[in-house]
């Protein structure tokens, strides 16, 4: 989609420190940047599901999942109490989708898209997390 990016954790790279290093790739397919945090608006969690079958038959990792959505603009990324917020995660060994990592792992905790994400070295968190099925109900002013 035009203006939107692609996120996905990059599994050669890690910064001298030890942090994850996640790869921006923009509309054109391109990796435009590699960053340790970045944030996101209306983000979609996409997962291929030929690729999560080559990995699982494989057994090999490959780029199949990855968060779309808008860039958050304005260089500095916000920090935001994660007290508010839900972790999101995936792992193509045990699940289908992103999943609420905080909640069993079955279809209700498929996760589709959000309000805003937060993805940094402790992993993606979301405001108002859209599960396949619902309406997010999440207000900003709120959190």
């Amino acid at each position: 989609m035009k203006g939107h990016v692609q996120i996905y954790r990059n599994l050669h790279r890690t910064t001298a420190e030890g942090k994850a290093v996640y790869s921006v790739r923009n509309d054109k397919g391109i990796v435009e940047d590699h960053v340790t945090e970045i944030t996101l608006i209306d983000p979609v969690f996409r997962v291929s599901q030929k690729g999560k079958e080559r990995v699982r038959q494989e057994g090999r990792k490959n780029v199949h999942a990855y968060i779309q959505g808008k860039r958050m603009k304005g260089g500095a990324t916000p920090r935001f109490s994660k007290k508010s917020m839900s972790r999101i995660t995936y792992n193509p060994y045990q699940h289908d989708h992103f999943v609420l990592a905080d909640q069993p792992h079955n279809q209700d905790s498929h996760v589709v898209g959000a309000i805003m994400v937060h993805i940094d070295g402790s992993g993606v968190w979301a405001i108002g997390p859209k599960l396949r099925g619902e309406k997010s109900t999440v207000n900003l002013l709120e959190v």
